[in-house]
């Protein structure tokens, strides 16, 4: 199914819808310390919807978030939707990030597709880390903050016996949602800029 829309419209359209829903994640996030599932399903949702009704132009690597907008269709959605999944994922298995952050990173995926998903996960996974080690410093907890990532990443060792539980032990914690909206939007200046993307596939 394919409605006659103007790319540039369509385009506009998309990041509109992509920018709003992310902002609102953000919000919560900042307000709750969480990202409603509802509001994931409907990222989700709206992914699938905007590469569904959009035009394709069936170039490699085209999506949203290129310089040339190109919808995904159904399966490309679905695609983008695993591969921001799977990407975030063994963070949430290391106690790094939150369920709900990974579930984002899913919806996002589902607006952008399999490449691009890629791409902005990056970013965001950059992103963060400056903003992190910037809070660091701000709030003056820089030695806790090495300790326990030196015990995190001790507790893989075999044979340790070091234990970090992230939810108790944390020296402080980051609403990642702002990481994730920081990415994104450095990711779209980067592409907007004339630069090209870092994985094309």
């Amino acid at each position: 199914m394919q409605f006659n829309i103007v790319p540039e419209a369509w385009r506009a359209m998309g990041l509109t819808t992509l920018a709003l829903l992310v902002l609102t994640a953000l919000v919560f996030d900042l307000r709750q310390r969480r990202i409603p599932n509802t509001l994931v399903l409907l990222a989700l949702g709206a992914g699938l919807f905007i590469n569904l009704i959009g035009p394709q132009t069936w170039q490699s690597g085209a999506s949203l978030l290129t310089l040339y907008p190109s919808a995904l269709g159904i399966k490309g959605a679905l695609l983008g939707a695993l591969t921001g999944l799977a990407f975030f994922l063994p963070f949430y298995l290391l106690r790094a990030m939150g369920a709900g952050d990974v579930k984002l990173m899913a919806g996002i995926g589902s607006f952008v597709g399999p490449a691009t998903a890629i791409d902005v996960a990056l970013f965001i996974l950059v992103t963060g880390g400056v903003l992190a080690v910037v809070r660091m410093v701000w709030v003056r907890k820089t030695q806790l903050v090495l300790f326990n990532v030196a015990t995190a990443l001790g507790q893989w060792v075999p044979g340790s016996v070091a234990r970090f539980d992230p939810a108790t032990q944390s020296a402080d914690r980051m609403p990642y949602g702002v990481a994730m909206a920081s990415g994104l939007l450095a990711y779209g200046a980067w592409i907007f800029s004339g630069h090209a993307p870092l994985v094309n596939f």
